[in-house]
């Protein structure tokens, strides 16, 4: 039934404007991660730092929907092959693909002038951001766990151009975790290919067929163990400015295991950002992280 619901959304979002889809502005939550810097480092609710981290959001949000259009043009004849994928407006052929190439070159020169009104070292961000997207359009994609490394490697850099934005250090630890967070993400979202493929799905990216169940299982462990370690050494290392962080680890711990969980029995996976949206306890979890979070940094409980 999972797989069914999630066909039926995409046909309902299929009714959008063409341009719309092309954009892709549903993936736009992904670059909420740029506030990370500022909720973690107390500075929300400093005008200054809320306006900035805002801007470098829009930013990254032409940047990403840049390349999602580099990206269905580059994949177009794939695209045209799968179930889903083929009702991509460049794949459908209700935009074509010079009209989509002009579009991705105005996105790509409209990110990088907002992120100079920023600043030069978020620029650079953003364009390393850039380069990186389309080299792994191009090249990451196709080989085997370097594909879902590169992806890791996107977040990081939404994280770290937001505490570029707003000029305040990274973390180590936090950087560290958002990696193994984005891969752990990157390594789901393969595994719920897999199993739509052996479903008998077809058009699905080549890399898929390089990886193998016992490989995916281990690599996604040491993701998850990761992920938790390096949190909770950021949660105890800020303890000394919010000493109720640390009460946040096991909320973490949860939302892992949850995702992890939907994605085996659910069928979840494919798509990220909608397992908060279509399930409830996750999104419970996620919401008790949060609250806990904001209020031992700015309550200083």
């Amino acid at each position: 039934m999972p797989n069914a619901e999630r066909g039926s959304g995409e046909i309902q979002s299929s009714r959008s404007p063409a341009l719309i889809r092309l954009l892709r502005p549903h993936q736009w939550s992904k670059n909420l991660l740029v506030f990370a810097a500022a909720v973690f480092a107390n500075e929300l609710f400093v005008p200054q730092s809320a306006s900035l981290a805002a801007f470098a959001f829009v930013a990254f949000c032409l940047a990403s929907s840049s390349v999602y259009v580099i990206n269905d043009i580059l994949d177009v004849e794939v695209d045209r092959q799968h179930p889903v994928k083929r009702a991509r407006p460049v794949a459908a052929g209700e935009i074509g693909v010079a009209a989509a190439s002009w579009l991705a070159a105005a996105l790509a020169i409209a990110a990088l002038g907002l992120a100079l009104t920023i600043n030069g070292p978020f620029a650079v961000a953003i364009a390393v951001y850039i380069t990186l997207v389309f080299f792994y359009s191009i090249v990451g994609k196709h080989i085997v766990i370097f594909d879902v490394m590169l992806v890791a490697v996107g977040f990081v850099l939404r994280a770290v151009g937001g505490a570029l934005a707003i000029r305040v250090p990274s973390s180590d630890w936090f950087v560290l975790c958002t990696f193994f967070a984005a891969l752990f993400l990157a390594l789901s979202k393969r595994r719920a290919e897999m199993i739509s493929q052996d479903g008998g799905s077809t058009g699905h990216r080549s890399v898929i067929g390089e990886y193998n169940e016992s490989g995916l299982a281990t690599y996604t462990a040491t993701a998850i163990a990761a992920t938790v370690i390096t949190y909770s050494l950021y949660a105890i290392d800020a303890a000394q400015l919010f000493p109720l962080l640390p009460l946040t680890v096991p909320f973490v711990l949860f939302a892992v295991f949850r995702y992890h969980h939907l994605v085996e029995t659910a069928g979840f996976g494919e798509r990220p950002e909608e397992v908060f949206l279509r399930d409830r306890t996750f999104k419970v979890c996620v919401l008790a992280f949060l609250a806990l979070s904001m209020a031992a940094i700015y309550l200083e409980l």
